[in-house]
Order: structure tokens, then C-alpha cells, then sequence
């Protein structure tokens, strides 16, 4: 039995740039939780409505 898997569409909330889409196992991530995709951190800020397959608007993280 494989476990269920929740697609998300990543998109920047500033400008709408789609960003790529991310495969996530529960736990999932939630609200103002950061999370990496390559190299650069991202800072979760909006889900969509259906959490199974749904944007997500993140921002970048900048560093200090």
C-alpha cells in the first residue's frame, strides 16, 4: 500500500510566478512554515482550498 501523496503548485504571492510543483507526504506543511526547494528557502504564506492538489503562495526568504 503506498501512502497518499498531496501535489502542490507553488507560486510566488507577489508577482504569481509559478514556481514548480512539489510532491508532499503528511505531515504537510502549514502556514508560515519554510520550506526548501533548491537552494532558497520559501516561507509558506496562503493554501489553496483543496489541500490534496491546490496553489500555494509562498515568498522567498531573504538572508540576513
Amino acid at each position: 500500500m503506498t501512502k497518499q501523496q498531496h501535489r502542490w503548485n507553488l507560486r510566488l504571492k507577489s508577482s504569481n510566478v509559478y514556481l514548480g510543483t512539489v510532491y508532499l507526504g503528511d505531515p504537510l506543511p502549514e502556514v508560515e512554515d519554510v520550506i526548501m526547494i533548491g537552494e532558497k528557502k520559501y516561507t509558506i504564506l496562503e493554501l489553496g482550498s483543496n489541500r490534496d492538489a491546490s496553489d500555494v503562495f509562498v515568498e522567498e526568504v531573504k538572508k540576513k
